[in-house]
């Protein structure tokens, strides 16, 4: 135990027979050894410090002129490496710009760089140094000295070509007080890599690549971002910023059971990591950890490890946020890809290539209130939750949900494609509101033995009548796998030339209908009710179920609630199977499908478009459009459109005129004059102008999703079209062209991309404004 003292260590070299010089030369050669790789080589230009001062001082500099340092008479650029030695603060007094920059780090090195509110833009990488006899080493840690480098306010920049910005061996985040901004701002398509622990009190990704190393110099290590500690800032709370702009992209390699690729500290976690929208991070990590108090993933999120199994970032401190909430959630490469136990998206999911995604089980939210698309991947999980205040859910292959399906508003496009529900046999449907688009069938494996409203009712949309056609079952059943199919048929049969089986004749009839199959027969009936939404019903007492083309089986029951306007009738199980129910009516034009599908006015400066779709016009002459200004009580006639003529479909019209408004509030109605002098007018509604579309969304294009023709694109007054550039890339990042606009031919490459979401960019000289573009 004694041969590390002085004297022993004597001792210890007699004991091996060898002279004390010779052991003094070889720890000599060994020290020299080991600081040799470390010894940093002048290049012509540097410039080193000779004292404090401001950084574009002359004075405060010398220069190596390739043998000696001598005065500098002017000040560090962009291709001069800088060091600012021992006791020397250099002072920013405007934006400044250098290579390298190597900051003395050992024994009391003195505050180094004041910032003030300025940018240091940094074209090289950022190094701690020490100087032994006049000669510059690299230092693996970097000082403890509160204000090393700051204030907050000021940022360094790491701008230029694709390189290393930070390496563990001349950087670490020892500096618990590190107190400035950090900026990566390299030149498109660059990439800065960060391969050591990195602090500041904000970390901005504002263009190309950052990517987070793991590295395996020794002990594998993440290089974690990690903020200031002291208690100045929000105490020992959460604190610090991670902010990804759109375009931008961070790309992470860290994975349990390494660190976080985020924090605070080990035991507090950041304030926020903010993906914007069109910003993009990915992990390649299997296990990937992450502690902020306030996740923002509002860009695109991809999963890319490419074996084993990649789980879902999660967090380790339980004082962090837990990390579930997506926009985009996008999954790449081979590794098999594990939900975790709840997912929240407000965007699109979507299995690019590779392996499959598996559950743990996983309750998956559907929660945005725009487009969302599940691209590639057969959905099926434990429990799905559709709570979307407005837009559609796209799905492109089956669904299956093996427990719960809830839903709470908005609309599932199936694109023809089946819905199972509960094929574990322990859950069910929990529906309070919302609609089914186009799909081909509905099966409720093992449903309840009793039917309610809540897990009964099944909101199928009917495209060509509009609204929703709910059919819903009320009683106890004798088990089976109950499977429902809408089949949509135009227009309607007004002279249908049957009875009801009470000898009611049935004087009106919906084509399309619903075939019910696959309950168990036996005793006992089901009260069906089906909805006449969307259809104008004069005495909802009229209101039957029929089949198609005959009485339905079972025994009519009174038509109840005028919102609702459910058609009623009790059906034995013992004949429901295999049969086909729709509504109809024993009463004189008692039913008239509503004739107003959609309507909009559009205000792009002086140009107004106004935009009506009617549904089975009959007898119809003409439309008239009326404005009012100011409130619902000034209406006037503004023009007239001709009538297309009788039609059992939908027919699209549009009436546009110049007029100038100052006053906001701009009303419009359409009404509609039959052969017989009679009419009907929409609802009032209030005209969109281009400023409310602009607070919402910035630029507007339309039609969107787009399959050809002209693409309509609506900008926002600051733009500058005439300066402005359009440019096209895929959810991978990849840019597929970039033009001038309104120039080019970019209008006839869309007609030519095949089928999926893209991201539009728009950008003048001033402003950049990203539109996700959906082609059919």
């Amino acid at each position: 135990m004694g041969v590390y003292g002085g004297k022993n260590r004597i001792g210890f070299s007699k004991s091996f027979g060898l002279p004390k010089d010779v052991i003094l030369l070889f720890f000599l050669a060994l020290w020299i050894g080991q600081s040799a790789w470390a010894q940093i080589p002048l290049e012509l230009g540097d410039y080193r410090t000779i004292s404090s001062g401001d950084y574009n001082n002359p004075a405060v500099w010398q220069r190596w002129d390739g043998a000696a340092w001598v005065a500098a008479t002017t000040k560090p650029t962009q291709s001069n490496n800088i060091f600012i030695d021992q006791g020397h603060e250099i002072r920013l007094t405007a934006n400044e710009a250098a290579n390298h920059v190597y900051l003395f780090s050992a024994s009391t090195p003195g505050r180094k760089l004041n910032l003030q509110s300025f940018e240091l833009r940094v074209y090289g990488a950022l190094r701690a140094m020490e100087t032994i006899g006049g000669v510059f080493f690299l230092n693996n840690v970097t000082s403890l000295l509160t204000d090393w480098i700051y204030p907050e306010a000021g940022r360094v920049v790491f701008k230029g070509v694709s390189r290393t910005v930070v390496e563990r061996g001349s950087w670490s985040a020892s500096n618990i007080n590190s107190r400035y901004t950090v900026v990566f701002d390299p030149d498109p398509g660059a990439t800065l890599t960060v391969n050591a622990g990195f602090k500041a009190n904000t970390f901005i990704i504002q263009s190309g690549t950052v990517l987070q190393k793991v590295n395996t110099a020794g002990t594998p290590i993440c290089a974690t971002f990690s903020y200031n500690n002291q208690t100045i800032f929000n105490g020992m709370g959460p604190y610090g910023d991670f902010i990804i702009e759109p375009g931008a992209t961070l790309v992470s390699e860290c994975s349990a059971p390494l660190e976080q690729i985020i924090r605070r500290s080990a035991a507090v976690p950041g304030a926020l990591l903010h993906v914007k929208p069109g910003a993009n991070l990915v992990f390649l990590g299997s296990e990937p950890t992450l502690d902020v108090a306030d996740f923002r993933m509002e860009g695109n999120v991809y999963y890319r490890s490419n074996s084993g199994t990649q789980r879902l970032v999660r967090r380790v401190l339980s004082s962090a946020s837990k990390p579930n909430q997506y926009h985009n959630l996008l999954f790449e490469n081979n590794a098999t890809k594990q939900l975790p136990d709840s997912v929240f998206v407000a965007g699109d999911i979507a299995l690019l290539n590779g392996g499959s995604i598996t559950e743990s089980p996983t309750y998956l939210r559907l929660n945005g209130d725009g487009m969302q698309q599940i691209i590639n991947w057969n959905l099926n999980v434990a429990q799905v939750e559709v709570h979307k205040p407005s837009g559609t859910v796209l799905a492109f292959e089956d669904v299956s949900i093996k427990r719960n399906l809830i839903m709470r508003d908005g609309q599932v496009d199936f694109n023809g494609f089946d819905l199972f529900v509960n094929t574990a046999g322990t859950g069910g449907l929990f529906y309070e509101g919302g609609q089914w688009l186009n799909l081909h069938r509905f099966h409720y494996q093992n449903p309840p033995t009793t039917l309610s409203e809540t897990n009964g009712t099944f909101p199928f949309e009917d495209s060509y009548q509009g609204g929703i056609r709910k059919v819903q079952f009320l009683g106890n059943t004798n088990g089976g796998n109950l499977r429902v199919r809408m089949v949509e048929i135009p227009g309607a049969n007004w002279d249908p030339n049957y009875d009801d089986n009470d000898g009611t004749p049935i004087l009106y009839q919906l084509n399309s209908y619903f075939e019910i199959e696959g309950l168990n027969a036996g005793p006992g009936t089901l009260e069906m009710r089906i909805s006449a939404d969307s259809l104008v019903v004069f005495a909802v007492e009229d209101l039957r179920i029929v089949s198609n083309g005959q009485a339905a089986p079972g025994s009519h029951l009174v038509a109840i609630d005028p919102d609702q306007q459910w058609a009623r009738r009790t059906v034995s199980l013992s004949e429901i199977n295999g049969q086909s129910f729709t509504v109809g009516s024993f009463g004189p034009l008692s039913v008239l499908p509503l004739i107003w599908k959609d309507y909009e006015a559009i205000q792009n400066q002086n140009h107004i478009t106004v935009n009506w779709t009617s549904v089975q016009e009959r007898d119809n002459r003409h439309f008239s459009i009326h404005r009012s200004i100011g409130g619902i009580s000034n209406f006037s006639k503004v023009g007239e459109v001709k009538s297309m003529g009788d039609s059992e479909g939908e027919q699209k019209y549009a009436f546009s005129y110049l007029e100038s408004f100052a006053e906001k509030n701009v009303f419009f109605k359409i009404c509609q004059h039959d052969l017989d002098g009679k009419s009907t007018c929409t609802p009032v509604f209030r005209i969109r102008s281009a400023a409310e579309q602009f607070s919402e969304s910035g630029i507007s294009i339309w039609p969107n999703p787009y399959h050809s023709g002209e693409l309509h694109v609506l900008f926002p007054q600051k733009f500058q079209t005439s300066h402005t550039m359009v440019s096209l890339s895929d959810y991978r990042g990849m840019l597929l062209f970039s033009e001038r606009y309104p120039d080019g031919n970019w209008r006839t490459r869309l007609e030519n991309l095949p089928p999926g979401m893209y991201l539009m960019r728009f950008s003048d000289n001033n402003y950049t404004e990203t539109v996700r573009f959906w082609k059919q």
